[in-house]
């Protein structure tokens, strides 16, 4: 053969390396589309998660200045009882249903609970199960000199 000398096992190595290589390469950029194409998702799911919670702090707060200006309405009501308030005029996004309901407690505090709940049901869960998403948000308000006073969230 003219002087040419082959060493047997080395005339792949270089077609092998190169084939892993693609496929690496191919795998990081499915990786890639597939977090780009996901990362919308994400922000949409996100932007809703925040419109519910803002919406519920809103009604919660609503109630809250309702109840420092009109205490009186709020001492009608027994320790242990509910009465929901209404906040029909708290700007949100669509398709949210609000309820925000007044709980008297034995220590004279006044728990504020505001519930929102999406209404679109389109939840982008993968585990087949159809839920629904919601945001509750609870405060507490005290009774000083005659009026209710914000105390805290929790």
């Amino acid at each position: 053969m003219g002087g040419k000398t082959f060493r047997y096992g080395q005339d792949g190595f270089a077609s092998a390396l190169g084939l892993c290589i693609l496929a690496l390469l191919i795998l990081i950029a499915m990786t890639a589309a597939s977090l780009t194409r996901s990362g919308g998702t994400v922000a949409a799911e996100y932007e809703r998660e925040m419109q519910l919670r803002l919406a519920a702090e809103s009604g919660v707060l609503t109630a809250a200045d309702t109840l420092e200006r009109h205490s009186p309405a709020a001492e009608k009501l027994p320790a242990g009882g509910r009465r929901s308030v209404a906040v029909h005029d708290i700007p949100m996004a669509a398709d949210i249903d609000l309820h925000v309901v007044i709980e008297p407690q034995t220590d004279g505090t006044i728990w504020v609970t505001a519930a929102a709940i999406d209404q679109r049901h389109d939840t982008n869960v993968s585990d087949g199960e159809h839920w629904t998403r919601a945001k509750i948000v609870r405060a507490q308000m005290e009774k000083k000199d005659g009026h209710y006073v914000w105390r805290r969230w929790f």
